[in-house]
């Protein structure tokens, strides 16, 4: 297929008629001319949205309220609040408040998730927070970005969905829709960025506004962690994709190449999984050493709760390698349950191998090894011993540390909200009744393809 004929079915399918357009801008204007008239502040239609660059059915709308420069926090919150509670009070909708920086209103008006959102109306050198930012990434990608190019925004969100890789909150750690239009904008085309991204390697830097000739040193300390950097049009000090995990910019490099070599529309329409449960029973049963952890649920938001999972994650996988345990896949799900899986190595040797310093390094080292332990012998030119292992089974390693109490948890390294719930932790066959869990082992089992 033709790249302007995909292109174009590809729009086709995914970008907002002119009727969603107009319902959206409709109800965004009747919004602001409520809050204009009673408070006498002017909004700005945020989001994608508002920049036309959303993609069908995508039905959020983002109300940010304007207030002066000299406003004190205190009075942006609760004036802010009000003034959100008024709003879905008046349009007869359901809210709740949500934290960000600062708090706002979050709810359902005629069918939409409607946000709105205080912030301060003030240049992009005097913001006070992110939300602040955001009408001038607006203003700018309306200066930037041509109508095609808006399209093409929605080509790639459409893209990046297929491949799991759209959202930037916590949980998914992708592609934000922000950075999908600087992204545009960079590449001029999305059939262009394909292109280019194809062939990108790690430290990748982008900056179409061209703040610096190089990235500082403090930048390149600041952004070390990210293998995409793409400079803020509008905060020569910002890296849009500071989210974006370099897995999800690896998954994204690898699906251009493949997208270039041969496109299609199913780059652009994700399959439905067909859970095979009998597949995975015996995929599991297969695979030997494969230990789920079950616990409740944090009640927390998902911002806060995955990074601390992530942490947790880490240690439990630091504490079984430091025991000589091979970990093959790890992973975690959040549904009504957490569970945590981990595919390891049992042993049934008593006794491990303890490698020690060459003889040539310092002999301070030596001398410690050899205090420390009997029976040294040289064993690929390092001082070696033999000791007994004190586990040979990694459940019961994983049990004895679970069961600690929450400050010895903590001080391992558990986040509080996980040590709390490790205490009813139990330990569960891979099989149960919850679809969500057994379609996340069939995906990160790679059985579905």
């Amino acid at each position: 297929m033709k790249r302007e004929k995909l292109r174009q079915k590809v729009l086709d399918r995914f970008y907002p008629s002119r009727q969603e357009l107009e319902e959206l801008e409709t109800l965004y204007s009747d919004i602001s001319t409520f809050i204009e008239s009673e408070y006498g502040l002017e909004t700005f239609f945020a989001g994608s949205a508002g920049r036309e660059t959303c993609v069908a059915d995508d039905k959020d709308i983002d109300v940010f309220v304007l207030f002066p420069e000299d406003t004190e926090r205190s009075k942006l919150e609760d004036l802010g609040l009000e003034i959100g509670q008024n709003v879905f009070e008046s349009f007869e909708g359901e809210f709740e408040v949500e934290y960000a920086e600062h708090p706002y209103t979050k709810g359902g008006i005629q069918g939409h998730e409607v946000e709105v959102v205080p912030c301060v109306d003030t240049s992009p050198q005097d913001i006070r927070s992110a939300v602040d930012r955001s009408p001038h990434h607006a203003e700018w990608v309306d200066d930037n970005l041509s109508k095609s190019q808006k399209k093409d925004v929605v080509v790639l969100k459409s893209f990046l969905k297929s491949q799991g890789l759209y959202g930037s909150s916590l949980k998914n750690r992708g592609f934000s829709g922000y950075l999908c239009e600087v992204l545009i904008a960079y590449a001029g085309s999305f059939d262009h960025l394909v292109q280019d991204a194809s062939s990108w390697r790690k430290d990748k830097v982008i900056d179409v506004e061209g703040h610096h000739d190089h990235l500082p040193q403090h930048l390149e300390k600041k952004f070390s962690q990210s293998s995409l950097k793409v400079i803020d049009p509008v905060d020569g000090e910002r890296n849009v994709a500071s989210v974006l995990t370099s897995e999800n910019y690896a998954k994204f490099v690898y699906s251009c190449w493949q997208f270039s070599k041969n496109p299609g529309m199913n780059f652009f329409v994700k399959k439905d999984l067909d859970l095979d449960k009998f597949r995975l029973k015996q995929e599991l049963d297969d695979r030997g050493e494969f230990i789920v952890m079950e616990l409740d649920r944090i009640s927390e938001p998902d911002d806060i709760v995955y990074p601390q999972m992530r942490k947790a994650m880490g240690r439990f996988e630091d504490v079984l390698r430091k025991r000589d345990f091979r970990l093959y896949n790890t992973g975690f799900h959040i549904g009504s349950k957490i569970r945590i899986f981990f595919e390891t190595s049992s042993s049934e040797r008593k006794i491990n191998l303890k490698r020690g310093p060459k003889p040539f390094h310092n002999e301070a080292h030596v001398s410690e090894f050899t205090s420390k332990y009997e029976n040294t012998f040289i064993r690929n030119e390092r001082i070696c011993t033999k000791i007994e292992r004190e586990y040979t089974h990694p459940k019961d390693l994983l049990h004895d540390f679970i069961t600690q109490d929450k400050p010895g948890l903590e001080q391992d390294g558990i986040p509080g909200n996980v040590a709390d719930k490790l205490v009813d932790a139990s330990f569960v066959k891979p099989m149960t009744e919850d679809e969500e869990w057994l379609k996340f082992l069939y995906k990160r089992l790679r059985l579905e393809q």
